[in-house]
C-alpha cells in the first residue's frame, strides 16, 4: 500500500462575470459528505501489503475529500454585491478549490478574490488571507461564526492512500482530513486559534483581562469547537 503524505499547512491546518478554468471531466461522485471530527486517524494495511499490520497514524480522520459531494445547489455573493444562484457546488479539500458543474465538466473559480460568500448544503465559505508560519497565504475557509472577528474552519488533507484494488469509475482512495480553526480580525490575515486556553489568551490578547474573567465565570474550558464559538461571540461583544 503506497501512502502519499500531503504537505500539511501550518502544522496540520495548511463582477457578475467570473473567469473560470476547466479542471477535469465530471466523474463518478463519492458518497455524501459526513460530519468531520477532530481526532487521530488509524489505518491498518491489508495482509500481504508488506506491512506487519501495525496501525499507521495519520493526523485527522479518514473522510471524504469533498464538502458537498452530492453537488447541492448554492448561492454565490460577489464582492460587488451581485448574487448568482442555481450553481451546483462542492469544495475540494485536496485542491483547495470551489468547484461547480457546467454541462459535463467540473470547473473551478479562477478568481476567488471576486467572491464574497459561497453557500451550499448548510455551509458558507469565504476566501481569506491567513498567516502560515512566516508567510501569508490565501485559501477557502468555512465561516463558523460571523461578526467583526470571524471564526473560520480550515480543512486539510494530511494523507492520501492509494486503493488496494482499482474499480473503473470509482475513486477508492482513502483520505485523512484534519481541521484547524482560525480567527479573522479586520485588516489582518487570519491566525490560528487552537482549542485551548493558552491559544485563546495569546490570540485574543487585546482583551486578555476580559477573556480571563469570562473563562473563570462561565467555566468555558476552550476544549471544543463549540467552546471556541462561544468565546468568539463574547469577544465580538466587547467591541460593540
Amino acid at each position: 500500500m503506497k501512502a502519499i503524505v500531503i504537505v500539511i499547512v501550518c502544522a496540520f491546518m495548511i463582477s457578475a462575470s467570473i473567469q473560470i478554468k476547466a479542471q477535469s471531466k465530471a466523474g463518478t461522485k463519492p458518497a455524501s459528505v459526513t460530519e468531520f471530527t477532530s481526532a487521530q486517524g488509524e489505518y491498518i494495511p491489508p495482509a500481504g501489503s508488506g506491512n506487519t499490520g501495525a496501525p499507521i497514524k495519520y493526523p485527522g480522520v479518514e473522510n471524504e475529500v469533498y464538502v458537498g459531494s452530492d453537488w447541492p445547489a448554492g448561492i454565490i455573493v460577489l464582492r460587488n454585491g451581485s448574487t448568482i444562484d442555481n450553481y451546483y457546488l462542492r469544495y475540494n479539500i485536496l485542491e483547495d478549490q470551489m468547484q461547480f458543474i457546467s454541462g459535463k465538466d467540473t470547473l473551478a473559480f479562477a478568481s476567488p478574490k471576486e467572491l464574497n460568500t459561497i453557500t451550499f448544503g448548510g455551509h458558507t465559505f469565504i476566501y481569506e488571507a491567513f498567516q502560515c508560519e512566516n508567510t501569508i497565504r490565501k485559501g477557502y475557509f468555512e465561516l463558523i461564526e460571523p461578526g467583526k472577528n470571524k471564526l473560520l474552519l480550515k480543512r486539510v488533507v494530511t494523507a492520501e492512500l492509494d486503493p488496494v484494488s482499482v474499480t473503473p469509475g470509482v475513486d477508492s482512495r482513502k483520505y485523512f482530513i484534519d481541521e484547524c480553526y482560525f480567527i479573522s480580525k479586520p485588516g489582518q490575515p487570519a491566525s490560528k486559534l487552537a482549542c485551548n486556553r493558552k491559544s485563546a489568551l495569546a490570540v485574543l490578547h487585546d482583551h486578555s483581562a476580559e477573556i480571563e474573567e469570562y473563562l473563570r465565570i462561565t467555566g468555558n474550558k476552550v476544549k471544543t469547537p463549540e467552546d471556541l464559538k462561544k468565546l468568539v461571540i463574547y469577544y465580538n461583544s466587547l467591541d460593540e
